[in-house]
């Protein structure tokens, strides 16, 4: 790796698991070109995966930081920052598998556009289906009964990436995901940050606002293309991180923070839906050892009959509220 005037740091933080991290992080290396620097940091990872990530981070001449404690999201990628010298940071989950040309395609939009940030296209699961997580995404706010109401959208959610691939274009859109982001550095000396207050949720949310309010902007392309894993089953060892991610003490308090924030209504239609995701998200770990395939296939085979149906007027387009 050749970090000699790299234009970008990569930062990888835990996400809910450690058992994808070093599968990813090798991945990672052998898909993303010099140069670039990246900062690994650990939150409390089994020893022996803390040993193998210190050996290739040493290898390979990246920084690796480790707490013996368990990070929120958003308190791992401030560490991170501390160390960050480079004109753009890509944040990257620990689960997180990328296609080669996926940093090259999100430099090349960032500089031809001047955006603040670039979203790729993400898709989720096994490989091999190539099923989209996340292409674009939209962040819709109205003002409504002396409340603000706040929606984010997943465009071509669970559809699969060949069937949508010629109607995906490089273009502005209103969110992105923390599975993968690029930014400008200086975002972060101008009015925007990661705030902690957001333990389990809405973290990119806040980030995306954030950036709408000091008049910058997103893009989103189609290039540049990774993958989370959700398909593989967890650990034993994952489950402690995952049940503190995702469980009730982190999610009320980050559901608390966004509606104290964001002026949400006490009975906000939004978060009352992420705490009944975040319900069902919890169980996951046990679903985990089922087949993916069999969960996700029903799901995509809707999305798109619905999507083909929208598509020809056939059916309503959605509201968002």
């Amino acid at each position: 790796m050749n970090s000699t005037a790299a234009p970008v740091t990569i930062c990888v933080v835990p996400r809910e698991r450690f058992s994808c991290a070093v599968g990813s992080l090798k991945n990672l290396i052998a898909n993303t070109s010099d140069p670039y620097k990246l900062i690994y940091i650990d939150g409390n990872s089994p020893a022996e995966i803390a040993q193998q990530l210190a050996e290739i981070c040493a290898e390979q001449g990246f920084a690796y930081h480790r707490e013996d404690t368990y990070l929120s999201p958003n308190a791992a990628r401030n560490l991170a920052l501390q160390f960050v010298d480079t004109p753009f940071v890509a944040f990257v989950d620990n689960d997180l598998y990328v296609d080669s040309g996926w940093l090259e395609n999100l430099l090349q939009c960032a500089r031809d556009t001047g955006t603040w940030a670039v979203t790729p296209t993400v898709l989720e699961g096994e490989g091999s289906l190539q099923v989209i997580h996340l292409a674009g995404g939209d962040l819709i706010e109205e003002r409504a009964n002396g409340f603000n109401r706040i929606h984010q959208r997943h465009r071509y959610m669970k559809q699969p990436l060949r069937n949508v691939a010629k109607d995906l274009r490089r273009e502005a859109v209103g969110s992105f995901e923390f599975h993968c982001v690029l930014l400008r550095t200086d975002v972060f000396a101008e009015k925007t940050f990661l705030d902690e207050g957001f333990l389990s949720h809405q973290e990119h949310l806040d980030l995306a606002r954030e950036i709408r309010r000091a008049g910058g902007n997103v893009y989103f392309e189609p290039k540049a293309i990774v993958r989370y894993d959700n398909a593989r089953p967890f650990e034993q060892y994952d489950q402690a991180y995952f049940e503190l991610r995702w469980g009730e003490e982190w999610t009320m308090k980050s559901i608390e923070h966004a509606r104290e924030k964001w002026g949400l209504a006490p009975n906000d239609e939004g978060l009352e839906k992420l705490a009944m995701w975040t319900s069902r998200h919890r169980r996951l770990f046990q679903q985990s050892q089922r087949s993916w395939k069999l969960h996700t296939l029903p799901l995509v085979a809707k999305r798109s009959i619905g999507a083909w149906l929208r598509k020809r007027k056939l059916l309503p387009d959605r509201s968002p509220f």
